[in-house]
């Protein structure tokens, strides 16, 4: 992804640089150019003034792997919250043995950073338990500036390891939402695949989007599943008062479960195919305006 910069240099620019500097070379390292910040128009350039500039106090929560529990139940949605094992501030502090078989580790402050254990019995705890260290000790908002993660005290949490048997694997409904509004559904499969993660995209009249986003597309052919309009719903409850954030769900048996919010899709920085949809997606993506006259006389100034 980061081509065009080095890692010596990219490290540095994490350490040194301002946000704005930061977040503008990382963009400019996929797309050849600085993002326009003053007049932003795609979707990416939107994520990029999105993590910058946007600032609401419960975005930290909602970013956060388990605080995030707390708003769902306070939606009145307490039964789409997956089984929850345990919570740790220390690696040290898991007990193995006292785990179900399957399970999944996931460190609350950050994205991506989730150890998925399928059968104790093949497991590598050891090598696990170095991996969690490493993320404990990462701040993630200091590798790309996504401002809702800063400060998130770093914990890991234990959930109930999901599988949708039909497919043995997980599929992961990504819901786009832009003002309480879902308008487009990422179908993602293939996590434990070859090939890695693939998605498929639907609007919310399960009709098939040309798209793909930095990844193969899936190809599955599902069928609109039987509970799609109550996941539309719980995607719109929960994604009411901001301007733009993902939902991602879970449909298990016949049940929705709740897997996790973001507000910064791939830190902005993947690009859409074909590109128009990156104009398109961004022309949902409607900035609060009293916000940004304040941030414009802000950069202005600086």
């Amino acid at each position: 992804m980061f081509k065009a910069l080095s890692k010596l240099r990219l490290s540095c620019l994490k350490r040194l640089a301002s946000d704005k500097t930061l977040v503008e070379q990382l963009y400019k390292s996929v797309y050849g150019h600085a993002p326009d910040l003053l007049h932003p128009r795609t979707f990416d350039e939107k994520l990029q003034w999105y993590k910058l500039y946007y600032r609401m106090p419960g975005m930290t929560q909602v970013a956060d792997k388990h605080r995030v529990r707390e708003f769902v139940l306070e939606k009145g949605l307490g039964d789409i919250l997956n089984a929850l094992y345990g919570v740790y501030d220390r690696v040290e502090q898991i007990d193995l043995a006292a785990l179900p078989d399957a399970f999944v580790l996931k460190a609350t402050h950050g994205s991506g950073m989730n150890l998925i254990c399928k059968s104790k019995q093949d497991f590598n705890w050891n090598a696990g338990r170095r991996k969690l260290k490493r993320w404990l000790k990462k701040d993630h908002f200091r590798g790309g500036r996504e401002w809702a993660y800063k400060g998130i005290p770093p914990k890991i949490i234990c959930e109930k390891y999901l599988e949708n048997e039909e497919h043995r694997e997980l599929i992961d409904y990504k819901f786009y939402c832009y003002g309480g509004r879902p308008e487009v559904v990422f179908v993602c499969c293939g996590r434990f695949g070859p090939e890695g993660v693939k998605y498929d995209a639907y609007d919310m009249a399960w009709r098939k989007i040309p798209v793909y986003k930095g990844r193969p597309v899936a190809g599955l052919n599902l069928g609109r599943p039987r509970l799609f309009a109550e996941m539309v719903q719980v995607a719109t409850t929960l994604s009411a008062g901001f301007p733009f954030v993902r939902v991602d769900l879970y449909l298990v048996k016949e049940q929705i479960i709740f897997g996790e919010m973001t507000f910064y899709p791939d830190d902005g920085i993947v690009p859409f195919s074909p590109p128009e949809y990156n104009y398109i997606f961004g022309d949902l993506f409607v900035l609060p305006e009293h916000t940004k006259d304040e941030v414009l006389w802000k950069f202005r100034k600086n």
